[in-house]
């Protein structure tokens, strides 16, 4: 997918971001014995859901309704990031998005860190799934919209909003 027209250092640092996190996030299950299939919910609230899967080429294949260019981008395992908007009642609204992040021709649990697998990731997808996912938290314009400086205020900005609200000094959690 082509990648929007981000500000250079913008797309670096969600690029950096999301390979950062997805790492964890392989590592965490490779310690529970998984290695090739499986969910992180990133968000999951009433207004909206929100995960990274993880699965095999075949299961991914199988969902229906993929476009042809979506289907030739597929690789022996893959990452998917998938938003449901709600109601705001919790229900689901019907609006889905599914994102072809990365793929990869061996399980991500074999990369030994986030540099090899930011290698794997699909730049247009992922600041697409970026984007997506920060406006359904409230961003308020396109990150198309912001200069560097600008986009970084509203980051550490929302940083401080999720430190708040969970009451944590944790300076990694919630970026995006």
């Amino acid at each position: 997918m082509q990648a929007p027209q981000v500000d250079s250092k913008i797309a670096a640092f969600i690029l950096d971001s999301q390979a950062t996190d997805l790492m964890r996030i392989v590592r965490n299950f490779q310690r529970q014995g998984k290695k090739s299939d499986y969910t992180a919910k990133i968000a999951d609230d009433e207004s909206l859901f929100a995960a990274f899967v993880f699965k095999p080429r075949t299961q991914v294949l199988d969902l229906d309704g993929l476009p042809e260019s979506f289907q030739a981008q597929v690789k022996p395992f893959n990452i998917l990031g998938l938003i449901r908007e709600r109601d705001g009642q919790g229900g689901d609204s019907g609006r889905m998005m599914l994102d072809l992040l990365g793929g990869c021709a061996r399980p991500f649990s074999s990369l030994k860190s986030a540099v090899e697998l930011r290698k794997e990731l699909y730049p247009g997808s992922v600041l697409t799934f970026a984007n997506h996912l920060l406006r359904c938290r409230g961003l308020e314009k396109d990150v198309t919209e912001y200069a560097y400086e600008e986009f970084m205020k509203e980051m550490r900005d929302r940083e401080q909003s999720v430190l708040a609200a969970r009451g944590t000094q944790n300076p990694m959690a919630g970026l995006l």
